[in-house]
């Protein structure tokens, strides 16, 4: 079945019927605008939701309007693009698809735990069950680490990415909420129920979204070498309530073009340059002027999720939606000369990382890139006192 096929005269006919939907407030009118069009409706493709106006690069809808309709119009959508899903043939696909399944059968059967209001004498396994729901996070940063990262050049848009990021965000911040709202000694029944079922909503959702568009185009865009690369690269991350299984046997290795990287002060092989690099106590990311990733270094303990699907990236897109604004700030000053350094410090997980941001420039002064580099520092603030002798 052909995705890659863009068909302008189908887009705009549907551009008009998402139009008229969104500007109608009786029911009436919007039976007769779904008939109008319902022929092109149900020939919709994967790839066509990518030069949809409402979801392109020139949109003049926010993130959050967007957010708004993307279930109904992916339910409109649903019979022309469920065709292109029915059956996935790669090894990824179907590990990212039967991950949708085990999360989704988990909150089925929570299901039983509050279906009959009865929250309180089931608070214990409610309590339970939402916590195991943080292991979501797994197949979240797969799809804005690994698999975003390899459409972006090969679609007209980013915007449904990010669309799907910011849902991500927002289940990640509602199972917290909910997390807290079931850990008190007096429950609110109403909120309880009402965060359930915005939960269940959006982690649905997300996987409908990814299961009728992403994944057909992961299969459809991508070589099976490429998919394979991407398959053992999720398994950094393994999957949400399944066994790790083994990795693809494909040749993956550091390639060392020339035998010394030779500087003023001293002189290293290429081999000890990386060794060097993936050793340091601290992850560095360098991105060039052109705004894309080019580096980072490897190391078996990462404060953020970094894979080489990254590399050549725009950094922008390896950012939540909420914070690209600062990020481009940052790399906006830093170009203009006004800026040559920004930091900031969290707490994450019982960590304390300091995160810093510098401007690369050369000796004349030109503008290279961004170094971006986070250090945990919990232990070095405990220091006290002095330590002289090993």
């Amino acid at each position: 079945m052909e995705l890659f096929k863009y068909n302008e005269k189908r887009v705009k006919k549907i551009d008009k019927f998402m139009e008229g939907l969104l500007d109608s407030d009786s029911t009436d009118e919007k039976v007769r605008i779904f008939r109008t069009f319902e022929d092109d409706i149900s020939e919709i493709s994967p790839l066509d939701m990518f030069y949809l106006h409402n979801y392109g690069p020139d949109t003049d809808l926010s993130i959050k309007e967007i957010k708004k309709t993307a279930n109904k119009f992916i339910n409109v959508f649903h019979k022309g693009l469920e065709k292109y899903s029915q059956k996935f043939n790669h090894l990824l696909l179907r590990m990212l698809n039967s991950e949708s399944q085990e999360m989704e059968k988990h909150l089925n059967i929570l299901k039983e735990y509050y279906k009959s209001g009865e929250i309180e004498q089931h608070q214990v396994d409610l309590l339970d069950g939402f916590k195991k729901c943080l292991e979501f996070e797994l197949k979240f940063i797969k799809f804005e680490n690994i698999i975003f990262p390899n459409l972006e050049d090969k679609l007209p848009s980013t915007k449904p990415f990010e669309v799907l990021w910011s849902l991500h965000d927002d289940a990640r911040q509602l199972v917290k909420k909910l997390i807290s709202s079931l850990n008190r000694d007096k429950l609110d029944r109403q909120e309880i129920i009402e965060s359930i079922g915005a939960y269940y909503y959006l982690v649905f959702g997300i996987n409908q979204k990814e299961k009728l568009i992403i994944l057909p185009l992961l299969e459809e865009l991508l070589t099976e070498d490429k998919l394979n690369q991407l398959y053992n690269e999720t398994l950094e991350y393994g999957y949400v309530f399944m066994e790790s299984p083994k990795p693809l046997d494909i040749l993956e290795k550091d390639e060392f073009t020339s035998e010394w990287f030779k500087t003023r002060t001293g002189s290293l092989t290429f081999k000890q340059l990386s060794l060097i690099l993936n050793h340091i106590p601290f992850d560095i990311t360098f991105v060039g002027k052109d705004d894309k990733v080019k580096y980072f270094n490897d190391r078996p303990e990462r404060h953020f999720p970094r894979n080489p699907s990254v590399i050549g990236r725009l950094v922008k897109h390896c950012h939540p939606p909420k914070s690209v604004h600062v990020v481009e700030k940052i790399v906006s000053e830093f170009k203009e000369n006004k800026r040559d350094i920004a930091e900031f410090w969290i707490e994450m997980n019982g960590t304390f990382l300091y995160i810093t941001y510098y401007a690369i420039r050369d000796s004349e002064n030109n503008y290279e890139g961004v170094l971006e580099v986070s250090q945990d520092v919990t232990r070095i603030r405990a220091l006290e006192g002095e330590k002289r002798l090993l």
